[in-house]
């Protein structure tokens, strides 16, 4: 029986405090379903400007590897487009230049629901994994499909074959699962997003080329069963604070069990319930929703 593939877990986690708390975050959600033994054939690595936020977890019992990147490097990987979510391609392509195996990248706003163990023997044989899909492009679903839709339709400088490309589904690309036998569809991402991006300088560009040149690979596969991504809901970012700064003493395993006390699909239907609930003042003036902040040892006593 031939020996599983390295799977590798990746993580681009650079600039503001907060990303930080939600990439330790989502690593607190892995430790919750994993015992360190479990992880032998896993590799964790972080590309981050800050080493030494995860060198402080000196009890962390995950297996992370740490690439250092400085402004000089995220600077070159944003391009000349400079276009933060470039970013992203140049580390997948940083990292399959000396690493084979199962990739499974994760923007840091994610949390893990259930053992990957499944997703990653998947990858293994082939198969590709993104988030979720969000429509077809051709059906307009929100005004910035619509507005990509009347680009693609318009453009004339990347024709390939079969389908048109507005006729493309549209995946959220906050996790992406494959194996690196498909290290040269990095190359074909990149070349279309440095292509469009100056055409259509919007956010989905790349999020649009993983889902183009994935979707004419293979079938792609939600990992939404498996992964959160809670891209829509960045005030979560206040209550990790609040978090991270009450439990800073805690020891890694502490935090690990403390990290059961944030449930953000709970917090996800709070944001919803506030925002179908509110006034028309509310709606007129645009009112935000806040997560409450818990009295953080009352809540402990839960566990």
């Amino acid at each position: 029986m031939d020996k599983p593939q390295t799977s590798l877990i990746v993580f681009q986690c650079y600039g503001n405090e907060a990303i930080f708390h939600e990439c330790t975050f989502a690593l607190l959600t892995l430790a919750q379903l994993y015992k360190p033994e479990q992880l032998k054939n896993v590799e964790i690595w972080i590309y981050t400007d800050n080493p030494d936020w995860f060198l402080s977890f000196r009890d962390c019992s995950l297996p992370i590897g740490i690439k250092k990147i400085n402004e000089e490097v995220i600077k070159q990987w944003k391009g000349e487009i400079d276009f933060v979510h470039r970013v992203k391609i140049e580390v997948l392509r940083d990292l399959t230049l000396t690493k084979a195996g199962n990739i499974l990248y994760l923007d840091t706003d994610v949390v893990f629901l259930r053992p990957v163990d499944t997703m990653l023997a998947a990858i293994e044989k082939g198969n590709i994994y993104m988030h979720v899909m969000e429509g077809i492009v051709s059906d307009e679903g929100n005004p910035i499909m619509k507005k990509l839709c009347f680009y693609l339709r318009e453009q004339k400088r990347i024709q390939l074959t079969g389908k048109p490309l507005y006729e493309a589904a549209m995946w959220n690309a906050g996790v992406l699962g494959f194996n690196t036998q498909y290290h040269a569809l990095l190359d074909d991402i990149l070349f279309f997003t440095d292509m469009v991006h100056p055409e259509f300088p919007k956010h989905v560009v790349e999020q649009f080329a993983f889902s183009l040149y994935f979707q004419r690979t293979t079938t792609i596969h939600a990992a939404a069963p498996y992964i959160l991504h809670y891209w829509n809901v960045k005030e979560l970012r206040i209550l990790l604070a609040s978090f991270f700064n009450h439990f800073k003493n805690k020891t890694w395993d502490d935090l690990v069990e403390y990290s059961k006390l944030i449930q953000v699909h709970v917090i996800m239907q709070d944001k919803v319930t506030f925002l179908q609930n509110r006034s028309a003042l509310g709606k007129l003036t645009k009112a935000e929703w806040e997560p409450v902040i818990p009295d953080w040892n009352m809540l402990a006593q839960q566990l």
